[in-house]
């Protein structure tokens, strides 16, 4: 309503049950990750992040800003997730209860050999700086794809609500077959010259929304 247009594209994307994160490169190189904490003040996790295979240490190609900041989720992949539950049972420890708490838990550690050995993983999915030549949401992340960033294939543009639901209903349903835990959907507009224009609340942006799926429910004895 604020833009008062009609012909508009939004990015559906999947809402990653993990731990957020935030990764600052300076000159293709990645300096510092943190957590988002409260929202202002995180957590520096750089030495356990660089651990993790997906996340590059030195960018691809020679067309990406001077500096610029990426974030992203940390995610226990299903099957690393059952390795390691099984080998702390074997030694006698109480095993995780799922994998966002075993995710954030993880990159707490003050070792970073230890934090290897969990087979984390990472996808990057929001990318910031006042230097970013791409416009179009859908467009950075494809960008950021090139630098050597792992981006979600799992992700479609769409022009109305009825795409928007097709897309939330489709991931509803297949969720479980993904490789990884996810809560719901993140709906953004691609166009970020609005992203200024319609700016945020004071806890959320007005250009982006989550629809999140309903806890999945099963019966314990």
């Amino acid at each position: 309503e604020s833009l008062n247009m009609k012909d508009l594209e939004w990015v559906c994307e999947l809402k990653y049950d993990g731990l957020s994160i935030s990764l600052l490169y300076e000159e293709g190189l990645l300096v510092r990750a943190s957590t988002r904490g409260n929202g202002v003040v995180g957590d520096d996790v750089t030495s356990n992040i660089k651990t993790i295979p997906s996340i590059p240490l030195h960018l691809q190609g020679n067309d990406f800003p001077q500096e610029f900041e990426i974030r992203g989720e940390v995610v226990y992949p299903h099957k690393a997730f059952e390795e390691f539950n099984k080998k702390r049972i074997e030694n006698g420890e109480e095993p995780f209860a799922n994998c966002r708490n075993a995710a954030s838990g993880s990159l707490k550690l003050q070792d970073p050999k230890e934090v290897a050995k969990r087979k984390l993983d990472c996808y990057l999915y929001f990318l910031i700086g006042d230097s970013i030549k791409e416009k179009k949401h859908y467009d950075r992340l494809r960008q950021a794809k090139r630098w050597g960033f792992k981006i979600a294939p799992y992700m479609a543009i769409a022009t109305n609500i009825n795409e928007i639901m097709d897309f939330i209903n489709y991931w509803d349903k297949q969720r479980d077959n993904l490789p990884f835990d996810i809560d719901g959907i993140v709906i953004k507009l691609n166009d970020t010259n609005y992203w200024n224009t319609l700016g945020a609340t004071a806890k959320s942006p007005r250009w982006a929304t989550a629809f999140k799926f309903k806890a999945e429910q099963a019966k314990s004895k």
